[in-house]
């Protein structure tokens, strides 16, 4: 519980980053730390969540403050309640041009969601937009969702996009790419075997995608994990 609540304190903090302080955020991380008992923390959450599903569906509301709404949606379902009236905010969040509201978005649906739940349908174009961004950023952000979100389902809508990262020049992006093609083999196999022939030998391997040493170690673990080196 403690950690619970230090992990809300820097949420609070994290909020204020380029969107403006949150005060009422920083004082409802300050009432949880304050509870002297779990029926009085529960009485605080509860009436955060009525809070939220007020403001939540209001008009017009800034991005700063829809942001803050769901970085408030994250911390409730850390304490245990359900935040899921608010869920579809963070995905519709995802589809937003500013890099930070598109992470915050990103986080929240990675956070919320799994890899069966109706709203993932609505994520999916947005994953294939963002994996073909300029900003690196972005990309990174939609590989996390793919690792954590995508399905047998939809894996053919994006795997030819994640293959194509593995000649990405930022290597961050050349092992997401990586994780989500590990994530792929986990809940499909046959997905990933074509990709996974092409690949018996190391000068082949580094030709095909120019890949740098240090990248090698993860296609490698790749290769033994689908127990075809």
């Amino acid at each position: 519980m403690e950690q619970l609540k230090t992990i809300g304190r820097e949420l609070a903090m994290g909020s204020q980053g380029g969107f403006g302080q949150s005060k009422e955020f920083l004082d409802l991380v300050k009432s949880i730390g304050e509870a002297r008992s779990k029926a009085e923390e529960d009485r605080i959450v509860l009436n955060e969540i009525e809070t939220l599903k007020r403001r939540i569906v209001e008009p017009n509301i800034p991005k700063r403050k829809m942001k803050e709404y769901i970085i408030r949606l994250l911390y409730v379902e850390m304490l245990g309640h359900d935040a899921s009236f608010g869920y579809i905010h963070a995905v519709k969040m995802t589809h937003d041009d500013n890099l930070l509201l598109k992470r915050t978005g990103y986080l929240a649906v990675t956070l919320f969601l799994n890899d069966d739940h109706d709203l993932i349908i609505l994520i999916v174009n947005t994953i294939q937009k963002d994996l073909k961004s300029d900003n690196y950023l972005v990309v990174c952000a939609a590989l996390n969702a793919v690792c954590k979100l995508i399905n047998d389902e939809t894996i053919p809508a994006v795997l030819p996009q994640v293959v194509e990262l593995l000649a990405h020049p930022k290597e961050a992006v050349r092992k997401k790419a990586v994780m989500a093609l590990h994530r792929f083999y986990l809940k499909s196999p046959s997905s990933v075997s074509h990709i996974v022939s092409n690949f018996r030998k190391v000068e082949e391997f580094t030709s095909w995608f120019g890949l740098v040493q240090e990248d090698l170690c993860y296609f490698f673990c790749l290769l033994f994990t689908l127990d075809c080196w």
